[in-house]
């Protein structure tokens, strides 16, 4: 049965982008994997390495329209993820949405035509709008990517609410997977707002992952990052970087593949 995880904060630069490639990757080594990009900034995509999306090409924007197949938007790559696109048009959608009464349930419909993946991965807007919403609405489960930074952690409870009211309206299924503490150093700052994040009772916090130039990196170069490390460093700096920066992921992945054993 296809699980389908959203990777969800209102607020821009926290990583949710770094966050659902790295996991993305991590899951294709062992099973299907579908990721979204429902953002219209389109770093996903850009990030898989698709850099131009074709005239003829479909995307997210199509997506939502119940009359298309979206099995027929799906590009592959060279990862072992598959892709549903973006561009900048997924914003003139968002406003369409707005007007259509219950346009929140169009993804979650569409959604279930992908039955044929183990996991779908959607990365969300940096907002709390009708994209964001329908996402939660689709999904089984919401990672929350959280930069250690005082006003991420506070704006963190919002999101919260968010989810509680999706649960609530239309879909009551909803779990939280767990917050992921993200772009960490050994400031002050850094420290509390991990120490604050741990306050929310009953919500997992996975270990952080730190700053680093090499998720730049690996994005300008269209490559997950657990791949740009073994392919670009040598065997030292790949065992350091990989127990640094895969490590945190790779507790999600573990964690999201213990859910399915428990619940088979």
């Amino acid at each position: 049965m296809t699980k389908i995880i959203a990777i969800a904060n209102q607020k821009g630069g926290v990583a949710k982008t770094s966050s659902t490639i790295a996991n993305a990757s991590l899951i294709s080594q062992n099973k299907s994997c579908l990721v979204i990009d429902l953002d219209p900034q389109g770093n996903l995509t850009d990030g898989l390495g698709v850099r131009e999306i074709s005239d003829d090409q479909l995307t997210a924007y199509n997506l939502l329209d119940l009359r298309q197949d979206p099995n027929a938007i799906i590009l592959s790559t060279p990862w072992g993820i598959d892709l549903i696109p973006t561009d900048i048009g997924l914003a003139q959608k968002e406003s369409e949405l707005v007007a259509l009464p219950d346009s929140h349930y169009i993804l979650k419909e569409q959604l279930s035509k992908l039955n044929q993946y183990d996991y779908i991965l959607i990365d969300c807007p940096p907002s709390l709008g009708r994209l964001t919403y329908s996402a939660l609405t689709a999904a089984d489960l919401v990672l929350i990517p959280v930069q250690c930074q005082y006003f991420s952690a506070k704006g963190y409870k919002q999101l919260l609410s968010t989810i509680q009211a999706v649960q609530a309206r239309s879909n009551p299924q909803l779990r939280i997977l767990g917050v992921l503490p993200t772009m960490s150093d050994n400031t002050n700052i850094s420290k509390g707002a991990l120490v604050s994040l741990t306050k929310v009772e009953g919500v997992n916090v996975f270990h952080s992952v730190p700053r680093s130039i090499k998720f730049t990196e690996s994005q300008l170069a269209g490559v997950p990052i657990d791949r740009y490390i073994q392919e670009n460093h040598s065997t030292k700096e790949r065992d350091d970087l990989t127990e640094k920066l895969i490590e945190p992921y790779q507790s999600v992945v573990d964690h999201l593949l213990s859910l399915e054993v428990t619940h088979a």
